[in-house]
């Protein structure tokens, strides 16, 4: 296997084959002091491709990723191929890093695929970011990931029992992390059993009175919407219907799945989507038909009362995009299901990957 090294501008580009483009939720990346690294993440791939802007910051640690060899040509900057070494000092660490950054913003959870469970994925990220301190570029990164893992240890509590001996020594090295960064942990306040993680279900939020003169579906674009909020393998759904005499437009789209929770709740165990702003428009911007959603465990449904034309729609106008105003100002081109359904195959072998994530191996319980 050969890492292909191309210079252009002062720019080192390095690729295991020719730089093409990806699909950005493909995409998992690593701001790293000089460079910007980035896997393919439904490939497999182990030692990232790179764009290094800055051989000098990427020095002090371009040699423990890629091996002396091609960080000797990347600061001769010499365009050329050479091979990967057998083993780089800090590629694995780098590649859990980057995996878990990713699954954080774009994990395919869905009626198929489970949720993660936040404060455990933040943990297990804030763990190994410090692993690897010295290649990133932000300075804050670990004390701002243990931050948002101040819940992780009721959340490590609630694991099922076959992990808990893994959960025990995760918390034990991120009490010790967030004791250096002077940041306090909650308390642990639950433990549950297993039986306790068995997914919720519904079929809330559905309209039925009236007459219907038409319904629809529409894909969601991941990139428009919050990570684990709406259900990655789920179509959003809309129905025009006649309600004393007068149409309505209802919109819903299934929300991901989440652990049932006994009465005593775990802090980061709430639906993922509780908090997401999501909104859906149909037809033409033209139109004006913006439709706020409101979300549940089951999923985010909005109505409105509609002008009777809209009845009249062209089959191509009935159309129908959900988004978060905060993601997406305008639509965008549609995402490839070849890639989406790529992604969600590799989540599903990673959650019966033994050498998985802890928050990966408790979600497949």
């Amino acid at each position: 296997m050969s890492m292909w090294i191309r210079i252009d501008d002062g720019v080192a580009t390095l690729a295991l084959t020719p730089p093409a483009d990806r699909a950005v939720f493909r995409t998992a990346l690593i701001e790293a002091r000089g460079a910007m690294l980035s896997w393919d993440v439904a490939s497999g791939q182990r030692f990232p491709d790179a764009e290094i802007h800055s051989p000098l910051e990427a020095s002090a640690w371009l040699a423990e990723i890629y091996g002396e060899e091609i960080a000797a040509a990347v600061r001769a900057a010499a365009a050329t191929s050479l091979p990967v070494p057998g083993s780089a000092e800090l590629v694995d660490a780098a590649h859990r890093l980057a995996w878990l950054m990713w699954a954080s913003d774009w994990w395919p959870a869905g009626v198929y695929t489970p949720a993660l469970n936040g404060p455990i994925l933040a943990a297990e990220t804030a763990v190994a970011a410090h692993a690897v301190e010295h290649l990133l570029d932000d300075e804050d990164a670990v004390e701002r990931t243990l931050h948002q893992a101040v819940d992780a240890p009721s959340a490590l509590a609630a694991v099922p029992l076959r992990l808990r001996a893994d959960a025990a020594a995760l918390l034990d090295v991120l009490t010790g992390l967030a004791d250096d960064h002077g940041i306090a942990l909650s308390a642990a306040t639950v433990s549950t059993s297993s039986a306790d993680w068995a997914l919720a279900a519904g079929a809330r939020g559905q309209i039925r009175e009236g007459i219907e003169i038409g319904h629809g579906l529409a894909p969601v674009r991941w990139a428009d919407v919050p990570a684990q909020t709406v259900a990655a393998d789920s179509d959003a759904r809309w129905s025009l219907r006649h309600i004393d005499g007068v149409p309505h437009l209802h919109v819903s789209v299934a929300a991901v799945p989440v652990a049932a929770v006994p009465s005593t709740e775990a802090p980061g165990t709430e639906a993922p989507g509780a908090e997401a702003e999501l909104w859906a428009r149909f037809g033409p911007e033209s139109l004006d038909i913006d439709i706020p959603l409101q979300g549940d465990s089951v999923g985010f449904t909005g109505n409105m009362q509609v002008a009777a034309s809209i009845a009249l729609l062209p089959l191509e106008e009935r159309t129908l995009w959900i988004r978060d105003p905060l993601l997406a100002a305008v639509p965008g081109p549609a995402e490839s299901e070849d890639d989406r359904d790529a992604v969600r195959a590799q989540a599903s072998i990673r959650l019966d990957d033994p050498d998985a994530s802890l928050a990966e191996r408790a979600a497949a319980e």
